[in-house]
This record gives C-alpha cells, structure tokens and sequence, in this order.
C-alpha cells in the first residue's frame, strides 16, 4: 500500500479536528457536526413562512436574506446550546474527561468523513463529466468552458491520487477509480 498526498492532506485534517475535539469535547462536536444538517432543515421547513413574514411586515426581504438569516440563526442558537453544555459537562471531572477523550473519537470521525465525502462528491462530479464529453469534442458540454485536455488532466490527476493514496484504498468501498478516457484527436 502507498502513502500519498491525499493521506498527509487527511492527517493534517485528523490532527485538527482531533485536537479540536479533545478541546471541545463529544458533546459540543457532535452538536456542532449536527448542526448543519439541522440548520438545512428548519430553513427548508420555515422559510417559506418566515420570508412570507418578512414581506408582510413590508420589509423588501428576498428569499435569500431570509434564508441566510434563518440558517446562520439556527447555527448559532445551536452553538450557544453546545457551549453551555460544555461548560457544565467540563465541571463534572470524571464526565468532563471522558467527554473529552469521546471528543478527540468524534474529530476522527469529522475528518475521516470530510475526506470521504470530498472524494465521493468529486469522483461522481468528475465521472458525471466524462459521460457528457462526446467523440471529436473539443469542449466538455453543459457550458462549462473547459478544454477536453484541461479535463484530462484533471481525470488522470484523480486516478493517480487516488491510486497512490492508503485512504483511498482503505475506503475502497467508497471511492472507485474512474473509467479510463476514450481517446479524443487533438
């Protein structure tokens, strides 16, 4: 198995999100590594309401500032909940540690599916891709600019990566080579 730049880039990560997790603890991690998911919901389910609202009021409101103002809203009352159980579960000394150790679990897991995630999302972007690129084309379709060599390389750049890196074959389940590109003339 080899060891590439994708694995020094994901141990960096591990050792941030770690020691951010010790610091922080299981607690306040998890409900921030929720929160997210969180914060889409409730702007899903009341914005409508909330920018209806708004406009009632008379205030020129778009959907977006409702929405930007829902979504960080949600984030901070969620951070303001986590530090205050932090704060209480850090007074309690045996909790207290424990809750820290789970932490420094919860960061590896932060960062193993930051990594996970970002390979899965760009592998299914980048095979997305290829499957629209047409015989004798010189542009990838869908307007997005880009040269068919300019997209060959970023192809052959994945693969390699991907094939040098013990992440990605530890999480080969997950993250798959893409097809090879079908030879285009120049």
């Amino acid at each position: 198995m080899s060891f590439g730049f994708i694995d020094i880039l994901f141990l960096a990560t591990v050792a941030l999100l770690v020691f951010n997790g010790l610091r922080n603890g299981a607690l306040f991690s998890i409900i921030n590594l929720i929160g997210i998911p969180i914060a889409f919901g409730i702007v899903y389910f009341f914005g409508p309401r909330f920018t209806q609202l708004l406009a009632a009021n008379g205030l020129s409101a778009t959907p977006l500032i409702s929405y930007i103002v829902l979504f960080f809203g949600s984030i901070l009352i969620l951070h303001i909940i986590g530090t205050v159980i932090r704060g209480v579960v850090q007074q309690i000394p045996v909790i207290g540690f424990g809750d820290a150790l789970l932490g420094g679990v919860v960061g590896f897991i932060e960062a193993w599916l930051i990594w996970l995630i970002l390979l899965l999302v760009l592998g299914s972007f980048l095979q997305n891709v290829q499957g629209t690129i047409q015989q004798g084309s010189r542009l990838v379709p869908g307007g997005l600019t880009i040269q068919v060599d300019q997209f060959r390389a970023w192809h052959d750049f994945y693969n390699e990566a991907i094939t040098k890196s013990l992440f990605a074959q530890v999480n080969s389940f997950f993250i798959k080579q893409l097809p090879g590109l079908p030879q285009f003339p120049h």
